[in-house]
């Protein structure tokens, strides 16, 4: 694997996360913004911001021919607030799965910091993903097994995914609260910059730290 390669693999990682950004939260928060500004109201306008995501996820699951995770979290979101939405007709209900989406990452998050005490921590398995996007199928298997031999290593992976853990279930105990706490308009942006803010922020010290403590595939 040469550092272009290398290079390619993080260009191609960049381009996958910015095409998230953009289809799953930019484009349903311009719809959703865009309806109430020309005076639709807010059921209607959450429906539309749901819908207009599905399908590109969709179109995820199947030109991958396989089980992708995050595909089907999301997929899961999609569901449960298009039945709660149609079955309600409440627009606070269909607000709600910003709560949903909010629980789910918080038990990842406690997930992710029980696996640290219990064999091998929870990055070193979602790393994996990123190690074979970045350096090959090769790469990735020599990155896991400094497991088994590198004791700085194994300390700084187990470090890393607490924090990555902890900052998740934090921010989805604060997204709860505001999701019921905030006026409705105001759910969507001030949830969404919350859990993107929260997520620079872990990303940050992730660069930094396994940068520091050589943790990078």
């Amino acid at each position: 694997m040469t550092a272009t390669d290398n290079r390619d693999g993080v260009r191609r990682l960049v381009r996958a996360n910015l095409a998230t950004v953009a289809f799953d939260l930019v484009l349903p928060m311009v719809v959703y913004y865009g309806l109430r500004a020309a005076g639709v109201n807010q059921w209607w306008a959450l429906m539309a911001g749901i819908v207009v995501a599905v399908p590109r996820t969709v179109h995820q699951l199947v030109s991958r021919r396989k089980l992708d995770l995050m595909a089907m979290f999301t997929v899961s979101i999609m569901v449960f607030s298009l039945v709660v939405g149609l079955l309600t007709g409440d627009a606070r209900a269909l607000a709600v799965r910003e709560s949903w989406a909010a629980a789910l990452l918080g038990l990842l998050g406690l997930w992710m910091v029980v696996s640290v005490f219990a064999g091998r921590p929870a990055l070193l398995v979602l790393g994996r993903t990123i190690a074979v996007t970045k350096v090959g199928e090769a790469g990735a298997r020599r990155w896991e097994e400094r497991w088994q031999h590198d004791r700085r290593f194994r300390r700084g992976t187990r470090i890393l995914t607490s924090v990555w853990g902890w900052g998740l279930f934090a921010d989805a105990a604060a997204s709860i609260v505001l999701t019921y706490a905030l006026p409705l308009d105001l759910v969507p942006l001030v949830t969404a910059v919350q859990f993107y803010g929260v997520l620079a922020l872990l990303l940050a010290f992730h660069f930094f730290y396994t940068k520091k403590v050589d943790l990078r595939a």
